[in-house]
């Protein structure tokens, strides 16, 4: 082969290089997209639950029924605390590294802003599923507090 063919086979192999490392960036980029389009949803979800929470605590507040209303709301307490336990097991696996045990990412999704928003609605569930008190019992609390 010439030094001319050699050298159009040099910078042909350098231009497939340069196309795979592009596509391979591509696809990362895709994928990192994808993250985000989950870690938005999560989001959206976090803020539902927390409507479910303070909606369930409203419904508890207005029913005339003490028995029924308690059975209702630990009901719908219990669905969001699960449903909270399932959300904050996806952040895990979303924020899993390769070679990572879950357990480390669940450590780490549980640092996070967003574990720990998820973690408040999943331990404000899990008390009003008890009859406990909540984190919108204590803020009341201190906003009569600094009222008073």
């Amino acid at each position: 082969m010439s030094k001319e063919g050699q050298r159009h086979a040099a910078e042909l192999k350098r231009l497939e290089d340069r196309k795979q490392e592009l596509e391979d960036a591509l696809g990362r980029l895709a994928r990192d997209e994808a993250d985000a389009e989950e870690i938005m949803e999560l989001v959206q979800q976090v803020e539902q639950l927390e409507q479910h929470v303070e909606t369930a605590r409203a419904a508890a507040l207005s029913q005339e029924n003490e028995m029924t209303k308690n059975d209702d709301v630990r009901k719908a307490a219990a669905t969001n605390r699960e449903a909270a336990e399932r959300q904050l097991d996806r952040l895990a696996k979303q924020m899993q590294r390769q070679g990572e045990s879950f357990h480390k990412a669940y450590d780490r999704a549980l640092d996070s802003e967003m574990g720990q928003t998820i973690m408040r609605a999943r331990d404000d569930a899990q008390e009003l599923e008890r009859g406990g008190v909540t984190s919108m019992d204590l803020e009341e609390v201190r906003k009569n507090l600094m009222e008073g």
